[in-house]
């Protein structure tokens, strides 16, 4: 079964053979960062959480890039900032990460935008 695997730093570590890294800037990486979620809810005391679960109900849930459609724009204030993003559709998600193990530097024991990725690809 495919699973989530924690990038490290640490000498000699390599990342499994096969595996996808999913992190920005690569195309399968969250546009949404922390720090962008810390300046739209700054009540929110977990931001990584907040970030994952966005994540989930926009890509996850088919607003973008499930056939509901393929942009999104997200703003945090108005007149403050926003960002334009787009995510490849389910179709392309299925075909090139199916049964692959997926690579980001979020820690395993907290939520990350790969674990949704795990699930669209290999339902």
């Amino acid at each position: 079964m495919p699973r989530r695997i924690q990038r490290k730093r640490e000498k000699g570590w390599r990342m499994p053979e096969g595996a996808v890294y999913v992190g920005r800037p690569t195309r399968w990486g969250n546009p949404l960062t922390e720090l962008m979620m810390r300046r739209w809810k700054p009540e929110i005391q977990d931001h990584r959480a907040f970030a994952a679960t966005y994540f989930r109900e926009t890509v996850g849930n088919g607003v973008i890039g499930g056939g509901l459609g393929e942009r999104h724009v997200w703003k945090s204030r108005p007149g403050d900032w926003w960002i334009d993003w787009s995510y490849p559709d389910w179709s392309t998600i299925r075909a090139e990460l199916r049964g692959r193990d997926l690579a980001c530097w979020c820690p395993l024991d907290q939520p990350c935008h790969a674990d949704v990725l795990l699930e669209i690809a290999n339902e």
